[in-house]
């Protein structure tokens, strides 16, 4: 069955803006990402009092997917795809923008990934131009709401466990439409998400530097994010 996504929600600095701004992002996401953020930040500042801007400015455009797990309390039940850049208000104040879409499921093909993954692509310049071309808070809202989600597949019917005991027996189910090939891949899918939780991919390109693709377990210190110093 497929889920469907809505429009991406976001949060943080836009420069047609004085002050910090969210829309349709769950208020425990925005609480954990922007304390994240804001510790990133101010460890960026400890570390190089001088150099900190340069270094936030020099920061990639990052995709990225964050499985259930991830993030703490109710907002890691889910997944999260989005894009991260750095970012300024008005006034000169410095904080990433952020534009998120929680995921109803997760990718359930290597077809969905691969279309995920390019929605994120559009996502990135889309995010790019509101920044460059100083989009009012109205005009990004008219544009993600043409930005919707891709359909993901909910996992319903997978069987088995990761750590089952060898010669461990499990029926999968067979729902009417459902043939052997597409119980298979679907269980097999299923265990990826398993082994995933808790993992979170991030990919970086720009004419600067050579592609990045990235996994950690849980958030990575946001301020090696935000300082583009994480080594190759």
């Amino acid at each position: 069955m497929s889920e469907g996504q809505g429009a991406p929600g976001w949060h943080g600095k836009l420069p047609s803006l004085g002050d910090f701004a969210s829309r349709r992002l769950d208020a425990g996401f925005v609480e954990a990402w922007d304390t994240w953020l804001a510790a990133g930040l101010l460890a960026l500042r400890e570390r190089d009092a001088e150099g900190w801007l340069a270094a936030y400015l020099a920061t990639p455009s990052w995709r990225f997917l964050l499985m259930p797990g991830v993030l703490p309390g109710d907002c890691g039940r889910q997944g999260w795809a989005g894009v991260l850049m750095p970012s300024v208000d008005r006034v000169g104040r410095y904080f990433p923008l952020s534009i998120v879409l929680p995921l109803g499921a997760q990718p359930a093909s290597t077809q969905q990934m691969r279309s995920l993954w390019n929605w994120l692509g559009r996502l990135d310049e889309l995010a790019a131009d509101a920044l460059h071309d100083d989009w009012s808070p109205e005009r990004l809202e008219d544009e993600l709401e043409r930005m919707a989600g891709p359909g993901l597949d909910v996992l319903a019917g997978a069987g088995g466990s990761p750590g089952a005991a060898p010669g461990t027996v499990v029926e999968l189910a067979l729902p009417p439409g459902v043939d052997a090939a597409l119980a298979i891949g679907i269980e097999a899918q299923s265990l990826w998400c398993a082994h995933a939780a808790g993992r979170a991919y991030w990919y970086a390109s720009s004419e600067l530097q050579p592609p990045r693709l990235l996994v950690s377990n849980g958030l990575p210190p946001a301020a090696a994010l935000l300082g583009a110093t994480i080594p190759a």
